[in-house]
């Protein structure tokens, strides 16, 4: 049996969340500081001798680590007694429980439907090669949508004196931390080649 998003404390109250995979994007966030360690050593681009590796390392680094922030660290869904906030890469939906009609799941994306026949779509990861290699991973699927359909009927009971949640997530340290090893990685390949 696949278990429901677990719940979080938060300012008091308890707050739930579907979020997109750190583990995929903390990997991708090393490729690309590995990537970023290279670019001053590669024969591909000239740079002038008195530009310091380190300096290129995070002007090109730095925007990607953002960009791993923006794209997947940061989208979330976030509910408690009061509604639901879509966490978007620049922006934030609130709802109240009253505004959704219910929710689809369709392999890995949520589909809000609200009252008035409106839609909104997030998407989280669902690896759909690890899908068929993994029946656990399988098992998975309609958990998000489950979860969501009993806090849609927990909050319309005794939600509406809460306030949806509505603040945005903090960016986490240890992301752009990353780049302290891609710095020094990339000024030994400097240095050494």
């Amino acid at each position: 049996m696949a278990r429901p998003p677990a719940p979080f404390p938060w300012n008091g109250r308890t707050l739930h969340e579907i979020r997109r995979s750190a583990l995929i994007n903390y990997f991708a966030a090393v490729v690309l500081a590995a990537g970023a360690a290279i670019v001053p050593a590669a024969q591909l681009v000239r740079l002038p001798t008195w530009i310091p590796a380190w300096a290129v390392i995070l002007v090109v680094g730095l925007p990607l680590m953002e960009m791993i922030w923006r794209s997947g660290l940061r989208p979330r869904l976030v509910w408690n007694d009061g509604g639901i906030a879509v966490v978007r890469p620049f922006t934030i939906s609130v709802y109240r429980w009253s505004e959704i009609a219910r929710f689809d799941e369709e392999f890995n994306r949520i589909h809000i439907v609200f009252a008035d026949d409106g839609e909104e779509e997030w998407e989280f990861d669902q690896a759909w090669l690890w899908s068929k290699i993994s029946k656990r991973y399988a098992a998975r699927r309609g958990r998000n949508q489950a979860a969501l359909m009993k806090a849609l009927e927990e909050g319309r009971a005794r939600g509406e004196l809460v306030r949806p949640p509505s603040e945005v997530p903090r960016r986490p340290v240890a992301l752009y931390l990353i780049m302290v090893p891609a710095v020094v990685f990339g000024q030994w390949l400097v240095t050494t080649v």
